[in-house]
C-alpha cells in the first residue's frame, strides 16, 4: 500500500517536473532532475525505480528539445549519469531492504521459538514435578549401560525412600530388583533399537522392600548422548485389586468358602504343601441331610442360613491352611493334611462341630460324608479319591437312613 502511495507521489512529480522545464534555465532543469531520477530508483528499485526514471527522463528531454533546441547531447549525458546513479543506488536500497527485512524476520523467528521452547520447557517441567507417578531421567551408554540419574520427581524420592541428592548419585542398577536375571541389560539393548520400552519389573527401595512397578521408557538425544525418560508404575495397588478379584471369582458369596472353580485351582497347591511336608492327606467329601425338605419346611432364607452354619463348622473342624469348599448346593468337600492313621476321628471332630452348629441355630440338620486316606500322588489325579469319599458318603447316608 505504501509503494503505491510512492508511486504515485513521484509520477506526479515528474509532471510537475515536465511542466517546469518550459520556464526554468537549463541549469536548474538538470539540478531538479537529478534527484527525481534517483527518488525514482531509490523508493522502487528493480520493482519500477528504473521504469518511473525512465519516463521522467523522457519528460525533461523533450521539454528540453522544446525550449532551448539546442545542446541534445550534453543534456542527454547528464541524465544518463543521473539515471545510471539512481538505478545503482536503487539496487543496493533494495537489497539492503531485503536484507534487513529477512533478518527481522529471522530474529522474530528466532524470538518465537525461544518462546515457544521457554513454554514447553515450562509445561514439561510442571508435568514431570506434578506426576503422581514416579518419573526420572537418566543416562545410557553406547553399551546400553545405564548412568546416573539426571533428575527425579517428587514421586520417585517418595517410592523409593531417596533424596534427590542421593538419587543423583545413583544409577537405575542400585534399585533395580527385577526377579529375571539380566532384565535391565535386555531392555535397555531393546530400548537402543526401538527407541521405547514398556514392561513389569521391581524396584527395591532405601529401605530394602520391593515394591512391582510398570516401567514405559522412551530414548532421546541430548547434545549428541543418550537420555532415557522412564515413568515407573508402582502396581502394589493393582495387583491386590486383581487378587481380591481372583479371590472372589473362585469363592462361594454364600459360605465365603472356595467354590468349585477355586477347588480346582487350589488343589495342585494342596499336593505341592503335602509333598513337601510327608504327611498323609485326608479327602471328605459330604452333604447336608434331607436338606430338600429342610428348605420346603423352613424356606430358603433358613436353608442358606444352614448353609452358612456348616461353612462355619468346616472352619472349626479344620484349620486355616486346609482346602474346604462348597462344590455346590448342600455338597462340601475338604482336603486336610493330618497325623491321624485314622481319618475318622476327623469325621468325629466334624460331627461335633455341625451338631454345635444345628444348636445354636435351633434347627434339626447334620451332615454326612465320607472319608479317604491317601498322599500327594491321590491329589495329583483326585477323581479316584474324590469318587471313592463320595461313595463312603453315600454310605454313611444310607447307614444313617438320611434322618
Amino acid at each position: 500500500m505504501r509503494t503505491r502511495y510512492v508511486s504515485w507521489i513521484i509520477a506526479l512529480c515528474a509532471v510537475a517536473y515536465g511542466v517546469s522545464v518550459l520556464f526554468l534555465p537549463l541549469e536548474v532543469v538538470e539540478i531538479i532532475g537529478a534527484p527525481l531520477v534517483v527518488a525514482g530508483a531509490y523508493f522502487f528499485g528493480i520493482r519500477g525505480g528504473f521504469v518511473i526514471a525512465l519516463w521522467s527522463t523522457l519528460v525533461a528531454t523533450v521539454a528540453f528539445l522544446v525550449v532551448h533546441n539546442g545542446d541534445l547531447g550534453d543534456y542527454l549525458v547528464t541524465v544518463t549519469s543521473y539515471l545510471i546513479i539512481g538505478v545503482l543506488v536503487g539496487l543496493a536500497v533494495d537489497r539492503f531492504a531485503v536484507q534487513h527485512r529477512r533478518l527481522e524476520e529471522a530474529a522474530e523467528s528466532a524470538r518465537l521459538a525461544q518462546k515457544q521452547l521457554a513454554a514447553s520447557e515450562s509445561r514439561y517441567r510442571l508435568l514431570f514435578e506434578q506426576s503422581a507417578d514416579p518419573v526420572y531421567l537418566h543416562g545410557l551408554d553406547a553399551a546400553g549401560e545405564p548412568t546416573r540419574f539426571i533428575a527425579v520427581n517428587d514421586a520417585t524420592c517418595a517410592l523409593l525412600g531417596y533424596t534427590r541428592e542421593e538419587l543423583r548419585g545413583l544409577t537405575p542398577r542400585a534399585i533395580d530388583a527385577a526377579p529375571a536375571p539380566g532384565q535391565l541389560r535386555a531392555k535397555m539393548a531393546e530400548l537402543l533399537k526401538k527407541g521405547t520400552v514398556r514392561y513389569e519389573s521391581v524396584r527395591r527401595t532405601r529401605e530394602g522392600e520391593l515394591i512391582p512397578v510398570e516401567i514405559s521408557s522412551s530414548l532421546t538425544e541430548v547434545g549428541g548422548e543418550h537420555v532415557v525418560l522412564t515413568i515407573s508404575r508402582d502396581m502394589r495397588e493393582r495387583q491386590r485389586e486383581l487378587r481380591r478379584l481372583q479371590e472372589l471369582s473362585l469363592r462361594d458369596s454364600l459360605t465365603g468358602l472356595f467354590n468349585r472353580r477355586g477347588f480346582d485351582v487350589m488343589l495342585p497347591e494342596q499336593a505341592k504343601r503335602a509333598k513337601r511336608s510327608g504327611r498323609p492327606v485326608v479327602v471328605m467329601y459330604g452333604d447336608i441331610d434331607r436338606f430338600k425338605a429342610l428348605n420346603d419346611t423352613y424356606g430358603h432364607e433358613r436353608g442358606d442360613e444352614v448353609l452358612t452354619a456348616v461353612a462355619d463348622a468346616l472352619r472349626a473342624a479344620f484349620r486355616e491352611t486346609d482346602l474346604l469348599a462348597r462344590l455346590g448346593g448342600d455338597e462340601f468337600c475338604v482336603v486336610a493334611e493330618t497325623e491321624e492313621i485314622d481319618p475318622r476321628a476327623l469325621g468325629r471332630r466334624l460331627d461335633a462341630a455341625v451338631g454345635a452348629a444345628a444348636t445354636l441355630l435351633g434347627l434339626p440338620f447334620g451332615l454326612s460324608h465320607g472319608q479317604v486316606l491317601t498322599d500327594w500322588r491321590g491329589l495329583e489325579d483326585p477323581r479316584t479319591v474324590l469318587a471313592q469319599a463320595d461313595a463312603r458318603m453315600y454310605a454313611t447316608k444310607h447307614a444313617r437312613g438320611d434322618r
